[in-house]
């Protein structure tokens, strides 16, 4: 093989991929071994140590690249500065954390609000972060954009989702359409499918580095052995992404709460990843020791189980908003919730539900008297329907004490059959509602509604009850039903119908049980709401109204209905409930576990004549409450004043800083849509003037996937992601394609206000479509064939040649630091060039005016072309020691930048580390009571001391080697300067 002198920092072509030289080991004879480091995304960072003597070919890529320049036919003043633009899309530092670039690479338009986490995260050593906002506001972009950031700036490289199992999909769409990821979902058929078709040996965590797992199957150690198998202790460049994070936290119970399964895998899974997020808008459950537990799991360095957090401690690492403090300090317009309460003013001679109550009343003084049974849930059903009640009282009669009690439940059961399949007030007035705003038969308006029960047996009934008042046949698709049996892919398949135009999907009512409370949003097309029953549990109620309750609802207001019975004395009860955690709601953002937990203390025997004049007394007082919701304020907010003052200087700083990153990047809606309906044109799919809708606010380009540019087989699987529907289980790929008609698509992303058009696809710098025709004006300086040569007529007097290199700095384990384009200028003279000084200008400066100069360029004959496309190589090499040159420069500031940003985070670190260590040894010394502990939470206070210990053995090394690593990962292991483009810039006379 040919005999090369390997430096460190070089690139080398070996065994189909590319790789950089960390170390060479060297005798007398040249090069012994070579330590090396992938490049490829899809291998980044990973190690393999050659001997190069060995190897039957290894081709050192930088020298190859300023031979080849020229190589080919130049480009035209279009291509160039499509090129000139990717190569500033692909540019990033970490000595600058100020720059943003995953907004800029959503399919989404982004509120200023929504880039507080990233801002935290872009300065945290590792991304260790809670996202705590409000129900609605959009925690999931959130996270996706940390996510897209991280990934961006080669931070990460593996990442996991945890959800729970109703939200998998959703989980997967979002990252899917908003970001470019494709997330694989973990379940039994994905893995019986990996060891089908690759043995049952093999490991399907190695199948890609992007996954989705149901909080259910974390539990499951058959589903996690691979997977901790493969993160080792931690894993560099991975990410734990934690949805409904509460769930983790040791459940709650009366003093001391212990720890869940659900706690145990996310404490053993956690430690292996190196950047965790974890997401909920209820982190708190009312205990200490619990929400310590929590962010232990995400900050171990930080917190310690059993030790009391303060409020600067979880300030930062946490990030909270409310949809109330952002209302009134954010431009983004969110809706503003109306709350209608539907009374009923029904007696019990036409609403013989109310009757059926008063006898459940009797029973359950009777029952309570007799004692054996608790008449609640029945109760709770007979509040929904008397259909659910029914149903639940049938098979409860066996399980009630012989004698009196079970004589009353056959009287009640006998009575409740009568009615249980006939409709109520509560359905007709809905009936009324349906018809007077929506339209009956076979006409109807473009309003939208959800309705929510508890109760699936209430719901089969409504749909019957529905059907026959609105005179609709028992197969229409104006109703639908989303419960816990639904299918994942059925789930989706509703939410689309409810989120299309009305004017192409016929479903307009749609009955839900709690199953649909998280996880899925349906707020496009629909701004109406009612609760048929109200749960006892304020959160769940709370959950329903987020369903549409939410950013990018296009109205204006939304409403958000209930009924009462006015003649039902429990239902006074159950409407002060509701003012009450609305009011705790706007003022908190959720009604936390400690309200809720208080509020089910009071209501666990159900509603009473025994206790109802309390209950009402104590939800009307406004002192009822105000202890528990202070609390709740104390445990994760400021006072509402300090609140909005620093709120206000997030947003203030946010805006600063996305503005400068949108003037860096340049990634505006149009520019990219320049960039792509350029590279459609190279290859061959020029989209013509009639394919282009620009009538409206947008340009709306409809695709011809029958262009010759689209021949190859490889573009069917793209353009199947553009399509209106997902596919069905039982329908052939050809079946599909032919049924399932092609997205348009756009570049402007969804804005506040906006209505998502179901037959438009947003596109974006990570879109599939989007990064496959793009990669043909990638520069990673290892396509040869790549025209990277420009000749081009400006209006200019003298000829010039701009040289652009790109300076890439990595740390150990090729993780880039820093990468930028730096143009190097000169004068073009009939036997070489003589290089311009910079005279003060910035690389980003010079590079702005040569994409101005290219803007305003022609391009010259073929001939003159010719004549400059021949030098081209010569001239790049007798500019090469100046581009070295400004490199070094560039990169002597880099590593001053990257040196101080290490220093300071290692300290923040050694500091962090010595303040837990004390905090362990202060708590250890306090005296320790368990008077009103369980046996079970005194184990488990127990195993937290004892935890103690162990712990502060670990932080005694910690303070010793954890500042250090963090400080390693900002120096500079290697560096590469390579050639990304040529440009000749000649006077206009000169074509």
């Amino acid at each position: 093989m040919t005999s090369f002198n390997f430096e460190i920092g070089q690139c080398v072509q070996l065994r189909r991929r590319h790789w950089l030289i960390e170390e060479v080991e060297t005798n007398d004879f040249g090069p012994v071994s070579l330590e090396l480091r992938c490049l490829d995304d899809d291998a980044t960072g990973q190690k393999q140590i050659v001997l190069p003597a060995s190897e039957v070919s290894i081709e050192l890529v930088d020298d190859l690249l300023w031979h080849q320049l020229g190589s080919n036919v130049p480009t035209d003043p279009k291509g160039y500065t499509a090129y000139l633009q990717s190569l500033q899309w692909n540019t990033a530092s970490a000595s600058d954390n100020n720059l943003f670039q995953a907004p800029f690479r959503a399919g989404i338009e982004i509120s200023p609000y929504q880039l507080v986490p990233l801002a935290k995260a872009l300065d945290l050593p590792r991304v260790n972060l809670l996202i705590a906002d409000d129900v609605g506001l959009g925690k999931t972009i959130e996270a996706g954009l940390v996510l897209r950031e991280m990934l961006l700036r080669k931070r990460a490289d593996f990442f996991i989702v945890a959800a729970p199992a109703a939200m998998t999909l959703q989980w997967k769409e979002e990252l899917s359409s908003k970001f470019g990821l494709n997330a694989q979902i973990v379940d039994a058929e994905f893995f019986a499918e990996m060891r089908a078709d690759r043995g049952f040996g093999y490991n399907p965590w190695q199948a890609t580095s992007a996954y989705i797992i149901s909080h259910s199957l974390l539990r499951d150690e058959a589903y996690t052995v691979g997977l901790k198998a493969i993160l080792g202790d931690p894993r560099p460049r991975s990410m734990l992404i934690l949805d409904e994070a509460h769930h983790a936290a040791p459940a709650h119970s009366q003093a001391y709460a212990t720890d869940s399964q659900l706690t145990f895998a996310v404490r053993e899974l956690s430690k292996k990843f190196e950047h965790r997020l974890f997401l909920t808008a209820t982190p708190h459950n009312g205990h200490s020791n619990s929400f310590s537990a929590l962010l232990e799991m995400l900050d171990p360095q930080r917190f310690t189980r059993g030790i009391p957090v303060t409020q600067d401690q979880h300030d930062a690492i946490m990030v909270r908003r409310l949809k109330s403090d952002l209302r009134e300090l954010s431009d983004t317009p969110f809706p503003i919730r109306r709350i209608k309460n539907i009374e009923l003013d029904d007696t019990a001679a036409i609403a013989p539900e109310l009757a059926l109550f008063e006898s459940l009343m009797d029973f359950g003084d009777l029952a309570d008297r007799k004692g054996g049974y608790s008449f609640v849930r029945l109760q709770q059903r007979l509040l929904s329907s008397v259909s659910a009640f029914h149903s639940t009282l049938t098979a409860e009669i066996g399980k009630m004490p012989d004698g009196e009690v079970r004589d009353a439940g056959n009287a009640l059961a006998t009575a409740a059959k009568s009615q249980a399949f006939k409709g109520d007030a509560k359905s007709r007035n809905l009936a009324t509602w349906i018809r007077e705003n929506m339209g009956s038969h076979d006409s109807w308006n473009q309003r939208r509604v959800i309705v929510f029960s508890e109760y699936r047996d209430t719901l089969d009934w409504l749909r019957k009850q529905l059907l026959e008042e609105l005179s609709l046949s028992p197969e229409d698709d104006r109703i639908a039903e989303f419960h816990g049996s639904t299918q994942p892919n059925e789930r989706e398949r509703i939410k689309a119908r409810f989120n299309a135009d009305p004017d192409q999907e016929p479903l307009r009512i749609l009955l839900c049980t709690d199953a649909a409370r998280e996880g899925i949003n349906l707020q496009h097309r629909c701004y109406d709401l009612f609760h048929f029953d109200l749960p006892w549990n304020p959160s769940r109620l709370e959950q329903r109204n987020g369903r549409i309750d939410r950013r990018l609802q296009p109205a204006p207001e939304i409403f958000c209905r209930y009924f009462t019975y006015k003649n039902r004395s429990s239902d006074r009860i159950l409407q002060a409930l509701f003012k009450k955690t609305e009011r705790i709601n706007s003022e908190l953002g959720e009604v936390g576990r400690v309200i809720e937990t208080e509020i089910e203390e009071r209501f666990k025997d159900g509603i009473t004549r025994g206790n109802m004049s309390k209950l009402r007394e104590d939800l009307d007082s406004e002192s009822y409450l105000e202890v528990q919701r202070q609390v709740e304020e104390h445990q994760l907010s400021s006072d509402r004043a300090v609140r909005l003052k620093k709120l206000e200087a997030e947003l203030s700083s946010i805006d600063r800083r996305l503005q400068l990153s949108r003037v860096s990047k340049d990634v505006a809606p149009r520019s990219l849509q320049t960039v792509f309906l350029n590279a459609l044109t190279k290859i061959g799919a020029s989209v013509t003037p009639d394919q282009v809708d620009d009538t409206g606010d947008i340009d709306i380009i409809e695709l011809n996937p029958n262009s010759d540019g689209f021949s190859s087989a490889d573009w069917t699987p793209v353009f199947d992601q553009l399509r209106t529907r997902p596919r069905n289980k039982d329908e052939t790929l050809a079946e599909y394609r032919s049924n399932a008609p092609l997205k348009k698509v756009s570049f402007s992303p969804a804005k506040d206000g906006d209505r998502l058009r179901s037959d438009v696809e947003h596109l974006h710098l990570e879109h599939r479509l989007v990064k496959r025709l793009l990669s043909q004006f990638e520069a990673q300086g290892f396509r040869s064939r790549l025209e990277r040569t420009a000749v081009l007529n400006a209006p200019i007097s003298r000829a010039r040649l701009v040289l652009l290199v790109r300076l890439t700095l990595y740390s150990k384990g090729a993780n880039r630091l820093h990468s930028e384009v730096i143009p190097v200028a000169a004068t073009v003279n009939a036997d070489g060039v003589t290089p311009l000084k910079s005279e003060g200008q910035t690389a980003a400066q010079a590079y702005k005016e040569l994409q101005g100069a290219i803007a305003d360029a022609s391009q010259p004959r073929p001939e003159i072309c010719d004549v400059y496309r021949r030098r081209a190589s010569h001239d790049a090499l007798s500019l090469r020691d100046i581009a070295e040159e400004r490199a070094s420069e560039n990169e002597a500031k880099v590593r001053g930048d990257l040196r101080s940003i290490g220093e300071k985070q290692a300290e923040s670190l050694r500091k962090l580390l010595q303040e837990q260590f004390d905090r362990i040894l202060k708590q250890q010394g306090e005296v320790q009571t368990f008077f009103d502990f369980s046996a079970e939470e005194k184990k488990q206070r127990e195993l937290d001391q004892m935890y103690w210990a162990t712990r502060l053995e670990d932080l005694e090394t910690e303070i010793e080697t954890e500042p250090e690593m963090v400080r390693q990962k900002h120096e500079i292991s290697a560096r590469r300067v390579e050639p990304v483009g040529l440009v000749y810039l000649l006077p206009e006379d000169q074509t």
